[in-house]
Parts: structure tokens; sequence; C-alpha cells
């Protein structure tokens, strides 16, 4: 009992070392890259409902609920800053303090694994969506449905805590991507499945599957739901949201057939893993001839992960966009394979965590439009248990030296490779070497960047100042330059700080039911004097807006 106890105070000294060193350079590296849409958009949206807007009803962008959850972190920054000047580098930070805690959990949690547990709770550490370090509906819903996925799979026996724990982390991660939900409908109809088949047999329905305690899961998550009310009704009314819900699920973007986005989700996964697909269908379908069990799996386990191995290394060292996504895909596939060779299986990790977490990977496909760069980020969930299922097949083949070089090449390449594009990929800039100056002001303030990229933001800020505008203006921006909106205290008075083109129907729509909304200050990023000739410019010119040229746009002036 002392040498376990000794063992488990060295795992958690390591942990937490290795965490915080990685903490270390992370938050180096978060004072480098101007993202100038996806990241400054997450703090936009909850900084309107800051200043008072109504949820679904003033904010149409339907990934708007996330904001729900960032909503009390905001307003705990502003208790200590009196304005959004360098809100991102604080964001960023959050960012960072939210993915310590969700791998500490997970770490805590997984303790019957022993000094391996290491590698999964890190494994999610050093990951993150398009290396865009921002509390995101995809960085939220990634580390909530792993928060699930860990409390049901992890613990020996699961206490009534964990499913209300569990219920709780479902509502967050519902809240980021409403698709989510599905997979609580799935574990509630399984669970009802095990009921009854547990009234008709003398079985014993594992705790995970019994119908209390999904019970239990649904009035933690029905806690969150009852906050989420009264904060949505708190700003609008019944009538109000019915109005506006219907604009708020049109969106062209993602506009696809069921059938079409199923079809997609695994033609890009064999358009960009073939090979690796090829080989480890081969050695499932080699497995399932093989009965009597003749192939040894130290060779299954070769097989798939000298494939895997390559993909690694090249989208994680070689690849220039978002390799910090696709590096990600090839560790499920000796996942897979380790759980089906191993001898004594863990079907509650394998259950309760590989597969809800590979049927996540196809959730988030149907909830956006970026195909396979968040089908590929996503699957950090299921490539986070295979570290598990791999080093427990590993093991069962006892002291087989190279297998065991395998499985250590493997995972090197997977955590070098992570650390390297955590560090010098950068979304949105120029490559890291180059981001030489620093921003001294307003939102991005102490963020470094290109020269390019430094002398356009300094000009918009310098239209804003001339612009002047105060807590009684409205402002309306065209173009992506979300960052407009938090550089000032006017009001938002766009249907979402998401890119708005001029070409947007539902830039009438939008003012027709909101009226109260209608813009004092229209600026049109980056756009010339032709835009003044559309039928966007002629909508508001007719209603005796004024137009006038700025330094890097078009502002229409109705004051």
């Amino acid at each position: 009992m002392a040498n376990k106890q000794k063992r488990i105070t060295v795992e958690s000294y390591i942990f937490a070392g290795v965490i915080l060193l990685l903490f270390a350079v992370f938050v180096w590296r978060q004072f480098y890259g101007f993202n100038k849409n996806d990241e400054i958009f997450y703090i936009s949206t909850v900084y309107r409902f800051f200043q008072g807007d109504a949820m679904l009803v003033d904010e149409w962008n339907n990934v708007e609920l996330f904001a729900f959850i960032t909503y009390p972190l905001y307003c705990l920054v502003r208790l200590f800053l009196d304005s959004n000047e360098g809100i991102v580098i604080v964001f960023r930070v959050l960012y960072l303090v939210f993915q310590v805690m969700v791998s500490a959990y997970c770490f805590c949690r997984m303790r019957r694994f022993g000094w391996v547990r290491l590698l999964p709770a890190l494994y999610y550490f050093v990951t993150t969506p398009y290396n865009i370090n921002a509390l995101s509906y995809n960085t939220l819903a990634f580390g909530f449905v792993l928060l699930v996925l860990v409390t049901l799979a992890c613990p020996e026996k699961p206490k009534f805590y964990d499913f209300l724990l569990s219920g709780i982390f479902t509502a967050g991660a519902v809240l980021s991507n409403p698709y989510a939900v599905i997979l609580f409908v799935l574990y509630g109809l399984i669970c009802t499945g095990a009921f009854f088949y547990g009234l008709r047999s003398w079985n014993q329905v594992p705790e995970v599957l019994k119908l209390k305690n999904y019970l239990l899961s649904c009035l933690g998550a029905f806690m969150i739901f009852v906050l989420f009310v009264i904060f949505l009704f708190s700003r609008a009314g019944l009538d109000e949201i019915l109005e506006c819900i219907t604009y708020i699920v049109m969106d062209s973007e993602r506009q696809r057939s069921f059938w079409e986005k199923f079809a997609r989700y695994f033609i890009r996964i064999h358009r960009y893993y073939k090979f690796l697909v090829y080989v480890t269908s081969v050695l499932l379908l080699l497995w399932a001839a093989d009965r009597k069990k003749r192939i040894a799996p130290s060779v299954y386990l070769l097989a798939v992960c000298a494939a895997a191995v390559p993909y690694i290394v090249y989208y994680g060292f070689f690849w220039e966009m978002v390799g910090i996504n696709y590096m990600l895909v090839p560790l499920v596939f000796p996942g897979l394979t380790a759980f089906l060779v191993s001898e004594k299986k863990d079907y509650r990790l394998f259950f309760c965590w590989y597969l809800p977490g590979l049927f996540y990977t196809l959730l988030a496909h149907f909830a956006t439009n970026t195909g396979i760069l968040t089908v590929s980020a996503s699957c950090m969930i299921a490539a986070s248990v295979s570290f598990l299922l791999i080093y427990r097949a590993v093991k069962e083949q006892g002291r087989i030296r190279w297998l065991s070089a395998l499985m250590v090449v493997l995972f090197g390449v997977q955590f070098l490779g992570c650390i390297w594009q955590r560090v010098v990929y950068v979304w949105g800039d120029e490559h890291l070497p180059l981001l030489s100056q620093e921003m001294t002001e307003g939102p991005l303030k102490g963020i470094r960047t290109s020269p390019e990229n430094r002398k356009l933001y300094e000009e918009v800020l310098l239209d804003m100042e001339e612009l002047a505008l105060t807590s009684e203006d409205k402002l309306f921006v065209i173009g992506i330059a979300p960052w407009m909106y938090l550089n000032t205290e006017a009001e938002c008075a766009a249907y979402s700080t998401w890119e708005t083109l001029e070409t947007d129907p539902l830039i009438p729509v939008y003012y027709e039911i909101r009226r109260e909304k209608l813009p004092t200050v229209v600026y049109c990023y980056e756009y010339d004097e032709s835009i003044l000739e559309t039928e966007f410019a002629h909508y508001f010119i007719n209603m005796g807006y004024e137009p006038g040229a700025m330094r890097h746009g078009i502002v229409l002036l109705n004051r």
C-alpha cells in the first residue's frame, strides 16, 4: 500500500512538473499572432451580452450558446479591467487555465491506470484545434465531452456524484455544440434498454448503464438548463425568441442533405489517410477471419503503428496548413486495433470513451462546414483513450522489446509533433519569426504580429478614434473585423459579429424585426467607394445615412 501511494505521489509530481513547464511555454506563445476573425469573434460575442444584448434575439449566429459559459468569466475579468484593452491576451491565458483544469481532472479520475494516465491527460493539454487558443464552441465542446467520457469510463466504481457531474459536463458540451445532445439521448436509450433487460434476467447491469444513474445525469444537466433559462428570459420574452429563432437556424453554409454530409465524413477521412484506412481494414478482416487467433497480436500492433507513424510525422512536422488538427487522426486507428487484439478487454474504456468519442467526430462534422478540419480536431477525444488501449495491449504481450520501442516511437512523435505545432504554427498570421511588432493599445494590446498587420490594426483604430464612438452609438461592421466591436463602448448593431458581407440577405430582415438595432455607424472594412453603388449601401443611404471614406474602408453615418 505504501509503495502504491508512493507511486501515485511520484506520478502526481511528474504530472504537475510537466504541465507547469508546458503552461509556461504556452503562455509565452500566447503573445504572438493576430487572429483577425475566429478568436475575436468568440470574445466579441460574449461582449455584446455583457453590454445587455439578449441571446437568441439580438444575436443570430447559431453557435452563440457557448457564450453562456464564457459570460461569467468575462464579467469576472471586467471587475478588474475597466475596458477591453488587452482582453485578447487575458482570454488566451484563461483558455490555458481551462485546459489545465480539464487535464488535472482527467489525471485524477484515471487513477486505476497507473502511470500511463499521464499520457491522455497531457495529450489533451498539448492539443488545441487550429492552434486557436480561445474559449470557443469547439474547444469548450471538446473539453466537456472529454470530461463526460472520463467521468463515466475511468472511476473503478462510479458514485452518484459522478453521474451528477457527467450531466453538468454534458450541459456544457450541448451549449457549445447542440449536436452533442444526440450522444446524451443515445446514452439514455441504452440505459432504458438495459433497465428492461435487467428486469428479465439475473445479469447485473453495470453502474454506468443503470437508469437511475442516467436520471442523476439528467438532474445535473437540468441544473444548468435552469440557469440558462433564467439568463435567457431575463432579457427577452418568448414571443421575441420565437420570432427570431427561424432566422438563427437559417445557415446556408451548412445546408447539405443528411446523406451527403454522412458520406463526406468517410470520403474525407479516406482522402487524407488512405493507406492507414486500407491497412487497418485488412487487419480487421484478418482478425475476424482468424478464429483460432494464430496471428500474434504483436503483428497487428506492428502493422497499424507502422502505418500510423508516417502520417503523424508528415502532418506534425511537414504539413503547412493546420497540421495540429490533421495529426490527431492517426492514433485513433491503433487504438481500435489494440482493443480488438487484447485478451483482457477493458469494455468500459471502449464503450464509454472510445466509441462515443469517435461518434462525436461525426456529430462535429454535421455541426460545421469546415469538413476534415473539425473532424480531425475532434479526434483528440478518441485518440486520448487510444494511449490507454495501446499500452494495455502492448503490456499483455510481455517483454517484446521491439514492440515496446515501437510504442515509445508512436507516442513520442505524437507528443513532439503536437508541442511543435502548438508553438510554431500560427493561425491567421505570418510565421512566428516574422511576428516582431507589438501592438500597444486596444483589445490586442501586448500581442506581437507582422509589421503589415500592426499597421492595418493601428490605422483601423485611428479610424475609430476619428469616429469618436460613444455608448450612445450603434456600430455595424461589414467584413471581417470583429475587433472593432471590442474597441468601443458603442452597442453592437449587427446580427452577428462574425463576417457579414454586403450581399447578406439577413441584414434588412434583422433591422425590420429589430428596429431599435439600426446602426448610427456602418463601417465597411476594406471596401472602396464601389460599395456605394450596391443595394446594401442604397438601403442605408435612402434612410438618410451619409457616406464617407476612411483609411481602411467606407463609412455610413446617421447621427
